[in-house]
């Protein structure tokens, strides 16, 4: 038995250092149930560049640097994180919050990507999160959904 995939919903998002520390919450609705979703999800670039880095983490240090007397080399590279957390009416279905750049998730009844509840795929309203940890350069979210058809 072969499956067929559709694609619901693709998107491609620019952020910057603006978007430090917020959620992205996209909403997509099914107009009909699936076998599964497939999530395919990428963020880069992940290292910040060194020039900005520095200044951010010598912006920062301030802040945390009591006594120890801190340089922002020791604590290169900054590196930006964006995960993504997954609802379905509402109902929070988990989340992968690692720093690999690019993730294939999968969400069906049977069976879900770590991090994620197995969850039938069902027509309604689907939210994605996208948790933006730490923004402190120019990035680029690519996002495709499909639908996975039984044929």
């Amino acid at each position: 038995m072969s499956a067929q995939e559709e694609v619901l919903f693709q998107q491609t998002l620019m952020l910057t250092e603006l978007d430090n520390q917020q959620h992205k919450k996209i909403k997509i609705f099914l107009d009909q149930d699936y076998e599964a979703l497939h999530i395919a999800f990428s963020y880069n670039p992940q290292e910040v560049p060194k020039e900005l880095a520095i200044r951010v983490i010598e912006e920062t240090l301030p802040q945390y640097d009591w006594e120890k007397n801190l340089q922002a080399m020791d604590f290169l590279p900054l590196q930006n994180l964006v995960t993504m957390s997954l609802a379905y009416e509402g109902e929070y279905l988990g989340c992968r919050h690692n720093k690999e750049t690019q993730q294939e998730i999968l969400i069906s009844e049977k069976e879900s990507s770590w991090g994620f509840i197995p969850q039938k795929v069902s027509s309604g309203q689907w939210e994605i999160q996208l948790n933006l940890h730490c923004v402190q350069s120019e990035v680029t979210v690519e996002l495709v959904v499909k639908g996975v058809l039984s044929k």
